[in-house]
This record gives C-alpha cells, sequence and structure tokens, in this order.
C-alpha cells in the first residue's frame, strides 16, 4: 500500500462553493481583474511579464481546461459553464468591490456587487481561492456579506444616533494633528480643524470619545467603479487603466461607535476622466476625510455608503 498519495478529487462532485481556483485560472476566467482586486493585482501577479508573454493565451488557458473540462465545469474552449459563469460576472463586474485591507498585497478576502449581482472570494483550504455566490434576493445580501465578514472578526454596533462630517484633504500635516485629536479627545483641536473647514465639529468630537488611547479598529477597502469603463488595451480588463467617475474608500472602523472614519477619494466636477495617475495629480485633487455614524449597525450597507466629494 503506497502510503501519502493524495486521493484524487472527482471536480464534478463538488459545488462551486467547494471548487478551488488559483489566481491564474482566475485570471484566465474572469479576462482581467476581480472587481474587488484582491484575487489580480500588481502585488500578485506580475502584469508586465503578463502584457508581455500573454500566459493566458496559452499555458494559463491549457491549465484551466486540463482540470476544469472534463467535469465540466469549462468547456474546452476554456468558457466556463452558466453556473460558473454567473458567479464569475458578479465577480468581474464594474461595481462596488470590498476587499478586507487596504494594502492590495494583504487582500485576502471580499466582495464585489452591482447589477450583474454579488460574488465575494475567500481562501481556499490549502491554498488557492473559493468563490462565494450571492443569493439573488438583495434582501440576503447583508446575511451572505456577514458569513464572509463575519461578525467575530468584524465587529459593528448600531450608533446611537447618525451623524455625517467630510472636508477636503489639508495635506499631511492636517492629518497627523487629525489623528492625534481623535486619539487624544482634544476637542479644541478637532473644533478648530472644523472651524476651518466650514464643518460641523459634533461628529469628529463624538468620535474621538470612542478614539481616546489609539484606538485600532479593523481596515477595508471600498471600490465604486459603477461609472468606470475599464481598459482593454492589453487584451484583459484593466480598470486602473480606464476612465470615469471613480469613488474609493479606505475605512477604520470604530466598532463600537458604529461609525467609519474614512480617507475617500471620488471624482468631481474639474477632475480627469482619465483614471491612469502617474503623478498622484488625480488622487490629490479628488482626496477628503469623512467620519460617519450608522444607526442600522449594517456593515455592508455602511460600507457601501462612499460619501461625494464635499462642496
Amino acid at each position: 500500500m503506497l502510503l501519502g498519495r493524495k486521493k484524487k478529487v472527482d471536480l464534478a462532485s463538488l459545488s462551486l462553493e467547494e471548487l478551488r481556483f488559483s489566481t491564474k485560472d482566475l485570471f484566465v476566467l474572469l479576462n482581467g481583474f476581480d472587481g474587488c482586486a484582491v484575487v489580480v493585482n500588481a502585488y500578485k501577479l506580475r502584469l508586465d511579464l503578463v502584457e508581455e508573454k500573454k500566459p493566458e493565451r496559452g499555458p494559463w488557458r491549457r491549465a484551466v481546461v486540463d482540470r476544469l473540462a472534463p467535469s465540466g465545469w469549462v468547456d474546452e474552449e476554456g468558457n466556463p459553464n452558466p453556473e460558473l459563469e454567473r458567479a464569475l460576472r458578479a465577480l468581474g463586474q464594474m461595481g462596488v468591490g470590498i476587499a478586507d485591507s487596504i494594502a492590495p498585497q494583504k487582500r485576502t478576502m471580499g466582495v464585489t456587487l452591482g447589477a450583474e449581482g454579488a460574488c465575494g472570494v475567500v481562501p481556499a483550504p490549502g491554498g488557492g481561492w473559493q468563490l462565494r455566490p450571492f443569493p439573488e434576493d438583495r434582501s440576503l445580501w447583508p446575511a451572505k456579506f456577514r458569513e464572509i465578514f463575519v461578525p467575530r472578526r468584524y465587529p459593528f454596533a448600531a450608533a446611537k444616533r447618525g451623524g455625517h462630517v467630510s472636508f477636503v484633504d489639508g495635506g499631511e500635516e492636517e492629518g497627523i494633528a487629525l489623528g492625534r485629536a481623535l486619539n487624544q479627545g482634544d476637542e479644541a483641536m478637532l473644533a478648530a480643524i472644523a472651524k476651518r473647514k466650514g464643518a460641523d465639529p459634533e461628529p469628529a468630537i463624538r468620535l474621538s470619545t470612542y478614539m481616546r488611547g489609539g484606538y485600532r479598529g479593523f481596515k477595508a477597502y471600498v471600490d465604486d467603479t459603477t461609472e468606470v469603463e475599464p481598459s482593454y488595451e492589453m487584451g484583459w480588463r484593466w480598470p486602473d487603466g480606464g476612465r470615469g467617475k471613480l469613488r474609493q474608500r479606505k475605512v477604520i472602523a470604530v466598532s463600537e461607535a458604529g461609525a467609519l472614519f474614512s480617507d475617500c477619494n471620488a471624482w468631481h466636477e474639474g477632475v480627469s476622466l482619465d483614471l491612469q495617475d502617474p503623478d498622484g495629480e488625480w488622487k490629490r485633487k479628488t482626496a477628503f476625510t469623512s467620519i460617519d455614524f450608522y444607526p442600522s449597525g449594517d456593515l455592508l450597507e455602511a460600507l457601501l455608503d462612499i460619501p461625494d466629494y464635499p462642496k
């Protein structure tokens, strides 16, 4: 008897949620980036080499066909069956992507939601990725989202009352002053910053009562590409090379307060629609800070609420 040999799994017997994919598999099947940039981003794949050698048209596609075609998940050309195609269409759409880390290289799971439905992606046991398609009934999406972003790791209480304030980015020095004032509960400094911005100081002062002493909440990244046309200049979908009205949110959750403290970017009039931003001009012109309280206690609803650029 041979020991240590892994039992071969019949992929046809697996449900879609049990099926495992590599990053290269999903790049081929999605024809580029996933909508939450968890699986495919510039830190997970050498996109310059992909552009040069085009492995998605050769060895990567052949590997997908060799593994998945015998069980019917894809055909002999690598086209997914209807069930898999629906999940991939939702995951790869230009919608709203939510990821578990601000830093692309540290992202381990996420969800894309939009007109094509919703689908999550999570780490697979033993390596790779598994898909988590959402039900068609959108009223069930918050519960499905919480199966991925579980309350134990991502707690979020209902705020006692709502509240919102946002103000245009004043540079690194002001950002440091704001963070220090929140952590120290310095109400006078928070009021002074708000006054300079013509903003209501109450939400920031209220948030500081929860952040005193250096509060550390979980972080998330939200990217709304609903009004973005991706680039296909390299033969596959590349959102960052496209054009449109992009909105982004880098979130620190202050869970006990039912609040999100966010560094945001949002397109507005007077800003280019071109998303290729080598000198950082788009980032500078669209940057602002937002503090938001959510009485519903619904984390998905809160994350999807990307504020408009302050007027």
